[in-house]
């Protein structure tokens, strides 16, 4: 059964934001050019940390790669959706008092545009992105910065994710998390690899969340 928390810590790429297409048909296009062939699940796993796993793929120039990864993506961004339920859920925990944050490896300019779009800025308390800390999940630097704006303590905090380096992040940080793992999710990352982070919840839709405040 889901647990209640006080302090909820979402991951925006792939998680609150379709944005993984987007990154995955970018990624690809420019390692194809430089004639190197990556698989779904390679690119997934890439996901925040390009430029080291470009230079393991064989890329030469991996910085002007991430560049026009980055370029390809921007121009798509804007128009990508959110998750089922995700704007709900934010809404009805904002509701009930609960204290809310977005932990990006994204910069903030690349969010921007979307949390105005879709209206989710008012949700969040604070906003820790790329260009906020030194170090980036799975590091615990960014989920701390969260924590410590919204005055929150480890033993009632979640970290809500879809990836290796938001769990990582969570057992680094020392609390619980919460894998979004929906059907579509399985090109990109493999279930069996994320169950090993021992993450606290595994759901499918972000419905799942609200379960403790529909008893």
């Amino acid at each position: 059964m889901m647990k209640e928390y006080e302090y909820y810590l979402f991951d925006w790429d792939g998680n609150l934001a379709k944005t993984l297409d987007v990154w995955l048909d970018a990624c690809r296009y420019v390692a194809e050019k430089r004639g190197v062939k990556v698989t779904d699940e390679q690119i997934g796993s890439s996901f925040g940390a390009f430029v080291r796993h470009m230079k393991e793929w064989g890329i030469d120039d991996p910085e002007k790669a991430l560049n026009e990864t980055d370029a390809i993506a921007k121009q798509r961004l804007p128009n990508v959706d959110l998750y089922p339920d995700a704007l709900e859920v934010l809404i009805e925990l904002s509701k009930r008092g609960k204290h809310l944050a977005l932990i990006t490896t994204s910069p903030h300019e690349n969010v921007q545009h979307l949390l105005e779009k879709h209206g989710l800025k008012q949700y969040f308390e604070a906003i820790v992105a790329a260009d906020d800390t030194y170090n980036h999940k799975p590091h615990p630097e960014p989920l701390e910065k969260a924590l410590g704006l919204l005055g929150g303590t480890k033993e009632h905090a979640v970290m809500i994710g879809d990836s290796d380096k938001d769990l990582g992040a969570a057992h680094n940080f020392e609390i619980d998390s919460i894998l979004f793992y929906p059907d579509e999710h399985r090109k990109f990352y493999d279930l069996e690899k994320l169950k090993k982070l021992e993450p606290t919840f595994i759901i499918e839709d972000f419905k799942t969340i609200l379960e403790p405040f529909s008893e």
